[in-house]
């Protein structure tokens, strides 16, 4: 096989075999079968001729065509007597669907079969590989089977070569141990390459354990026991022995819990971020995290939670994530494959919908190889809050998992109607960590008495969000550095601490993320510093729910999560 690429696009090639009968003869158009997935544009296969039977004759031209036409170059090809060999087909960008190839030779023809797509699945529950074909959330073909793994697999990677990497499907009395497979991209020579004990001493089973190959070509192992998350990893190396060891055998979750990792997958984006979903379907969380490994340090922080299109928790059983050359994500559950919105995106909240792209059962993971710089999912805005003080409206935000972000433009109107842009804060640059902002907005000669700010989330795509609307009163009892502490809250217990400049009262209330108010209560302040229990957090179920915060001018919100 040949191969011509540049990393354009995404292509996945399902050669078969095909047989036909013509004028008595029996004739085999033979693909040397190459599966391949790369993302490469163009990409170039070979296929030859065997004669059988004589069938095709000892003389005359052979010529290939291929319908349907569109996105596909038949270039040209080699005859040696009475085979054919070596012609070269080019996909471009357009190419999607299954293409049949036709060799013919007078009266006699026979055709091979290849199919595009740009998602790998393992799918019949782990007892094959297979293709899709989705564009921009539209499912067009799929799943076509590749190859049939050596052993029934869970987890399932690909590497920028084209080769598959897999996780067995064994999560009882494991005791831990963890054994990587390989197959070229043609599917053949799947064989085990490597084996570790993630947990070392610990005799805990891996009840979660996903993998995927990154930009550079290393391959990572997440996996975790229920309390520990642990991170392993490998230089992919085709089918060859690999050695594989423990990066960070205790991973640092932000805001979430390894308890929820009881399904999910991993991924990367182009550069080097590892995304991973987190799914307890039995407690219907669904969140994704986000994080560079880092040694014995790696913290992967909550990014988004997932809900479904009416806004309700995702509580699918979560197999698999992948990105595809846009940036988008894909991912499977037990009952189909799901697109992530990011049209969807609400900072406020910290949520994205999910939308059904395909009705399927038996899938287990996906994995791609394409490895996007800039990702649908913007910046996630933690909390926005502002104060009043000699003529001044002082401004706060915090931020984190900022990948790709360009800048905030901080926009103020007089009527809540109608804004203007005041002013741009560029971004800190990329970062998984929490980010600090501040603007100081001077109103000494600016009519009105009452304005409403807003912060306009802009990525390098020119993709935006806004924030939440804060209200700021001239000469009023101003709030200000607003905290909860503990966050997440553990016992049923929590403190709210914050500031004011005047004597006065405050109204709390809880919602949960679909908007119902659970929980209210008011409690009077003093000037400076406050702390002020919120009572009744025991009889709320764990998860996640927005604080809000109003002295009768001002609305200040914040959010959190509760852990029983």
């Amino acid at each position: 096989m040949k191969n011509n690429f540049t990393p354009k696009g995404i292509i996945f090639l399902c050669l078969f075999f095909s047989l036909c009968t013509k004028n008595g003869y029996s004739q085999v158009v033979s693909a040397n079968p190459q599966n391949i997935i790369r993302p490469v544009s163009p990409n170039t296969v070979s296929v030859f001729l065997d004669r059988v039977s004589g069938g095709w004759g000892s003389s005359g031209t052979y010529a290939w065509t291929v319908s349907p036409s569109n996105g596909v170059t038949i270039g040209s090809y080699s005859q040696s007597g009475t085979s054919a060999a070596d012609v070269t087909i080019t996909f471009s960008g357009a190419a999607t669907g299954t293409y049949t190839f036709t060799l013919t030779r007078g009266a006699v023809s026979a055709s091979v079969n290849v199919t595009v797509g740009n998602i790998a699945a393992s799918s019949s529950s782990g007892n094959a590989v297979s293709i899709f074909n989705v564009v921009n959330g539209t499912y067009l073909s799929g799943p076509g089977e590749v190859f049939t793994p050596s052993v029934q697999s869970a987890a399932l990677g690909l590497s920028a070569t084209g080769y598959y990497y897999y996780l067995p499907n064994t999560y009882n009395g494991n005791d831990g141990n963890v054994t990587v497979y390989a197959a070229n991209p043609n599917g053949s020579g799947s064989t085990a390459i490597g084996s570790i004990d993630l947990n070392g001493a610990s005799n805990n089973d891996l009840g979660f354990v996903r993998l995927a190959i990154d930009p550079t070509g290393t391959g990572w192992i997440l996996a975790g026991d229920n309390s520990t998350l642990y991170l392993g990893k490998f230089i992919a190396s085709g089918t060859n022995p690999v050695e594989i060891s423990v990066v960070d055998p205790s991973v640092t979750l932000v805001n979430g819990s390894v308890a929820n990792f009881f399904n999910g997958d991993i991924c990367f984006s182009g550069n080097g971020t590892l995304f991973a979903l987190g799914n307890n379907a039995s407690t219907g969380v669904t969140q994704i995290f986000i994080g560079t490994p880092n040694s014995s340090n790696t913290t992967l922080t909550k990014k988004w939670d997932l809900v479904d299109e009416g806004g309700s928790p995702f509580n699918g059983s979560v197999n698999g994530v992948a990105f595809d050359v846009l940036g988008s994500l894909y991912i499977s559950t037990s009952t189909g494959l799901y697109y992530i919105n990011q049209h969807t995106v609400n900072t406020a909240t910290g949520t994205v919908q999910c939308a059904l792209v395909s009705s399927l059962t038996g899938l287990t993971d996906l994995a791609s190889n394409v490895y996007p710089q800039q990702t649908t999912l913007p910046v996630r805005l933690l909390s926005f809050s502002g104060s009043y003080r000699n003529e001044k409206t002082i401004l706060n935000w915090q931020t984190e998992s900022e990948v790709n972000f360009s800048y905030f433009q901080i926009e103020r109107s007089s009527n809540s109607s109608s804004y203007t842009a005041i002013a741009i804060h560029f971004a800190s640059g990329n970062s998984t960590d929490k980010q600090d902002y501040q603007y100081i907005d001077d109103l000494s000669s600016v009519s009105g008495s009452v304005f409403a700010y807003r912060l306009k989330m802009v990525d390098k795509d020119g993709r935006y969000k806004y924030s939440n609307v804060i209200l700021i009163r001239k000469e009023t009892n101003n709030i200000q550095l607003i905290t909860l502490n503990p966050n997440p809250v553990t016992h049923g217990m929590a403190t709210v601490r914050f500031s004011t400049s005047a004597a006065g009262g405050v109204s709390f209330s809880i919602a949960d993320l679909s908007g119902r108010v659970v929980l209210r209560q008011q409690n009077k302040t003093a000037e400076g510093n406050n702390s002020v229990s919120l009572n009744g957090l025991d009889r709320l179920s764990a998860g996640t729910y927005i604080l809000q915060m109003t002295n009768g001018s001002e609305l200040q919100s914040l959010k959190f999560t509760i852990t029983k």
